[in-house]
């Protein structure tokens, strides 16, 4: 497949709900504290609410959308993968980039002005409150015992539903 920028930002853009979706339904069902539009958000302001907004449209926008989206089609081009392989593919991107991820958590605290041993995350869902964070530690194990396996596999349907829609839309 050769690179198409809109194509890779709407597949980045479907992968980053997908994921998100999934990791607010682990924090629904209690296995996880991570929310990472309130850790990205709160890297610009110390408003729990506005943290959340920003965090969010960063997370989608930014992060999923413009740059994984289009590194994972500048990376399907590379490999050369067929179309019809570009799920499965998406999927091992998935891995690498989870694992990557999850390495970056026991780092983020050096670079993140709202993170200290000692803050919590709870409670996530109170609007206006000041935002304090607890460092995730590897692979977010502070947040939960299913926040590492939970982080990887996100990262895995993301790369899945990159390479399925970006697939569809550049062929």
């Amino acid at each position: 497949m050769d690179f198409e920028f809109w194509p890779a930002v709407l597949a980045g853009l479907a992968g980053g709900v997908v994921m998100s979706a999934l990791m607010a339904m682990m924090r629904k069902a209690g296995k996880t504290q991570m929310d990472m539009a309130l850790i990205e958000g709160a890297m610009f302001t110390g408003d729990r609410g506005r943290a959340k907004v920003i965090g969010l449209m960063m997370h989608l926008v930014v992060l999923s959308a413009l740059v994984i989206g289009s590194l994972y089609a500048l990376l399907f081009t590379w490999l050369e993968v067929e179309s019809g392989n570009a799920w499965w593919v998406g999927g091992l991107l998935g891995i690498a980039h989870g694992l990557i991820a999850g390495v970056a958590m026991a780092v983020l605290p050096a670079v993140h002005p709202r993170m200290h041993a000692g803050a919590s995350t709870a409670p996530a869902d109170v609007s206006g409150s000041p935002v304090e964070l607890e460092p995730p530690g590897a692979f977010a194990k502070n947040y939960g015992g299913a926040t590492p396996p939970g982080l990887v596999m996100a990262h895995v349907v993301y790369g899945l539903v990159v390479g399925l829609v970006y697939a569809l839309l550049a062929a």
